[in-house]
């Protein structure tokens, strides 16, 4: 139904996504242990990408059969929980809360 290039673009779009977790941790907590944060969000993202490969490929083999050669369907299968896990990160992110600056409430004026 849509053009190719077009989903390309919405997936490369939505896979910018990946950065808020970061932010989000950086402006949660104190300045001090920011560094922290920032490589914990990483560790997590890197190592469930690690992890996740060869369990798509156990699951495409699955899906397949056992096949040799897979088809299109076998693809589709196997990818589909991963497009309900963007659907779903791109609805949390609509109703992610403000952590940065926008959210601290202001210091009052000091009396000197």
């Amino acid at each position: 139904m849509l053009p190719p290039y077009l989903i390309g673009l919405i997936a490369g779009i939505a896979s910018g996504a990946a950065i808020l977790p970061t932010t989000v941790a950086k402006e949660a907590n104190p300045a001090e242990v920011s560094g922290t944060a920032t490589g914990v969000v990483n560790f997590l993202n890197f190592t469930f990408s690690a992890l996740l490969g060869p369990v798509f490929g156990l699951i495409l083999r699955t899906v397949s059969g056992g096949a040799a050669q897979f088809d299109l369907s076998h693809y589709q299968m196997t990818f589909q929980p991963l497009m309900y896990g963007v659907v779903l990160a791109i609805v949390l992110t609509l109703v992610l809360k403000e952590t940065g600056p926008a959210a601290r409430p202001a210091a009052a004026p000091s009396k000197a």
